[in-house]
């Protein structure tokens, strides 16, 4: 890239030395989660909305691909930037404000989740999307990628509650979607969640906020097979109890935790739910727990005494990762009568497969994160790792299920996905990014 072209991009930001040519020490503005990694020509930090178009703007003119990026936590290869592009980093743009009358909160995409939360309670109002990375991932990145989250059984997930959406499009223009239009017209922003960042670049999102609710009482239920812990979900489900929170941990990831950071009733457990059930459902909950198989069981009321079980779930993914030298994590979604075959499946996985295979997921919405672990790293093990994903992702189709859940398909998943639609359907999803990004320069090479 022509280094003047670079100065001059650099003088029409807000502030010059928010463009980063010199990339060393800036190694993690290549990659996200995954292992993918890429190899940018420079990276901008933007502050406001005129530096995002100054960007794109100066991309289209020089034909230059352009990635946005929030915190990097994805585990798609989603913000991974293709060679020679521009990383635009949205981490700094962190304006929030909570209006309470109206419960709603106007965010910047660099705004951390748990940020938001945090001021939204001062007002006893809530965000129920609450992603396990909720500490570190920004907003931006969850309606990117339409975060799910430990609630998401009871509350839903990040497109339930996006109520407008401002962007810049690929050719410099800002678009303007919900509460942000004067006029009613077609409701365009549910086209960018979850578009992965192909489409528009993301300055500002509002959200629909709720009243703060009672946290019920927190249940860690261990049993005796991961299928029984797996028909249990299944069975609550079915019984018409929606939990607040319905998480599922193997055996195996949770000796990872365990390992992690000590917890009663890990010990041994081939697999654990953690429930947070409303006082009217807990009778009917521990029934059925425990006529699936429970071995033990433990009820917490107390709010600050329930935060240290659920730690077990939120530090799960970094426990899982510091056993082994490469992670490969599939967020795999199946109905939810059809989640006891598909946790089964996973553990005879384990079983025969050379790799260590755990898994755990938000169990209400059908979602497992199934991972595929290397002590080595080697690339025999890396294509032991190949084969078995296919495994998992045809046996998912199989059972009406759908190749990611939350964490989207980026680069991680693009080859597989003919396995989920037809050529007919992907043609038409490549022709309607086109209509956004006719140069496709906006996050390309992910998806398709």
């Amino acid at each position: 890239m022509n280094y003047d072209s670079l100065q001059e991009l650099a003088q029409k930001l807000s502030k010059a030395e928010n463009l980063i040519r010199n990339l060393e020490g800036y190694d993690d503005y290549r990659t996200d989660a995954t292992i993918e990694t890429g190899n940018p020509s420079a990276v901008v930090f933007a502050e406001n909305e005129n530096d995002v178009i100054t960007v794109v703007n100066f991309c289209q003119s020089n034909n230059i691909p352009l990635v946005a990026r929030g915190a990097g936590t994805g585990l798609s290869g989603g913000c991974v930037p293709s060679d020679g592009a521009i990383v635009l980093s949205l981490e700094k743009m962190t304006n929030l404000k909570i209006d309470p009358v109206k419960k709603i909160g106007y965010a910047e995409p660099g705004v951390i989740t748990k940020t938001l939360l945090d001021e939204a309670e001062k007002h006893n109002l809530t965000f129920p999307p609450d992603p396990a990375s909720y500490e570190e991932s920004t907003l931006g990145g969850n309606v990117a990628e339409n975060a799910g989250g430990l609630r998401c059984k009871k509350y839903g997930v990040t497109r339930d509650y996006v109520i407008g959406i401002k962007g810049v499009t690929s050719d410099g223009l800002v678009i303007k979607t919900g509460i942000y239009t004067n006029s009613p017209g077609f409701n365009i922003e549910d086209i960018f969640i979850g578009s992965e960042g192909t489409l528009i670049i993301i300055t500002e999102i509002a959200f629909r906020l709720i009243d703060l609710p009672q946290p019920g009482v927190t249940i860690l239920a261990a049993f005796d097979s991961p299928k029984n812990a797996a028909q249990a979900v299944s069975d609550i489900c079915g019984s018409g109890i929606i939990p607040t929170v319905l998480e599922f941990i193997d055996g195996d990831a949770a000796e990872c935790s365990n390992r992690y950071e000590e917890n009663e009733g890990l010990d041994n457990a081939a697999a654990i739910l953690i429930i947070e059930a409303e006082a009217i459902d807990l009778v009917n909950t521990v029934t059925i727990c425990q006529s699936c198989g429970c071995v033990y069981i433990k009820k917490e009321s107390d709010y600050q005494k329930a935060e240290q079980l659920w730690k077990i779930r939120r530090n799960l993914s970094e426990a899982v990762k510091a056993i082994a030298n490469v992670r490969i994590s599939e967020d795999v979604a199946v109905p939810i009568s059809q989640f006891p075959i598909l946790v089964d499946f996973v553990a005879q996985m384990n079983k025969i497969s050379e790799l260590r295979i755990n898994s755990f997921g938000h169990a209400g919405d059908g979602n497992l994160h199934v991972n595929f672990l290397s002590m080595t790293g080697s690339e025999s093990d890396r294509e032991l790792i190949e084969k078995d994903i296919v495994t998992l992702l045809k046996k998912t189709i199989e059972l009406r299920g759908t190749l990611s859940g939350e964490h989207g398909i980026g680069l991680a998943k693009k080859k597989y996905l003919p396995l989920e639609f037809d050529k007919q359907t992907l043609d038409f999803m490549i022709k309607f990014k086109r209509i956004f990004d006719e140069n496709n320069l906006i996050n390309p090479d992910k998806i398709f």
